[in-house]
């Protein structure tokens, strides 16, 4: 990539950010978020790894190592990226259930303290519905329009169908399985939580067949 295209790329990134940062389509989630998920790594990616959203497993920077170096070695890459389909996780909280508010302010403080309750957030992250996913899904589109990878790997059910179904790919969703749109490869996978070096080794072996025959395997 040419010094003139990574800096266009990189000014694409930073507006595509500011605009998920002002979003305010799910404003019943901005409440309790202090900023939504961003995309981390290589700007030049081989290989773009997309979670549903910013939970559990995620949010741990040694697992996150320790599973783009697992990917490096089975995918045969250097250049490893990861995002997330929903930007901002939507929250089980009983507080939020139970008490009648209607701020339409931020409802978490610069520690992550409750401004309902005055303590640290306890609202449990769960799958976020269809709207939310809808919503959200122009910014995960954009994103790889944008950074180009040649493999994507899909985690989750959820991911793997409205991914492939923004790209026309309808039928025969299946788990760890490759899937090809023009130039990219997809390929779908349990989630994060469930996968390990047997599913990642399983999914390399798909590369070199996917690129010979140029389609859906």
């Amino acid at each position: 990539m040419t010094k003139g295209i990574r800096e266009q790329n990189i000014r694409r990134i930073i507006n595509m950010e500011d605009r998920i940062c002002t979003c305010q389509r799910c404003k019943h989630l901005t409440q309790c978020i202090r900023r939504p998920s961003l995309g981390k790594g290589e700007l030049e990616p081989e290989l773009m790894l997309v979670f549903e959203s910013d939970k559990g497993f995620t949010l741990d920077v040694n697992w996150i190592i320790k599973l783009r170096d697992m990917v490096k070695r089975a995918f045969n890459v250097e250049k490893v990226y990861h995002t997330f389909m929903v930007r901002c996780a939507a929250k089980a909280c009983t507080t939020r259930q139970n008490i009648s508010c209607y701020a339409e302010n931020k409802l978490l403080d610069k520690d992550y303290q409750c401004l309902l309750t005055g303590r640290v957030c306890d609202g449990i992250i769960i799958h976020s519905g269809n709207e939310e996913i809808m919503a959200c899904l122009s910014f995960l589109l954009e994103e790889i329009d944008i950074l180009s990878p040649r493999y994507l790997l899909l985690f989750g059910d959820r991911v793997s169908e409205f991914v492939l179904k923004s790209y026309g790919i309808y039928e025969d969703i299946t788990c760890d399985s490759c899937y090809q749109n023009s130039s990219m490869i997809f390929f779908t996978t349990v989630q994060e939580d469930r996968f390990g070096a047997e599913h990642c080794n399983n999914l390399a072996r798909h590369i070199n067949p996917a690129e010979a025959l140029g389609g859906s395997l």
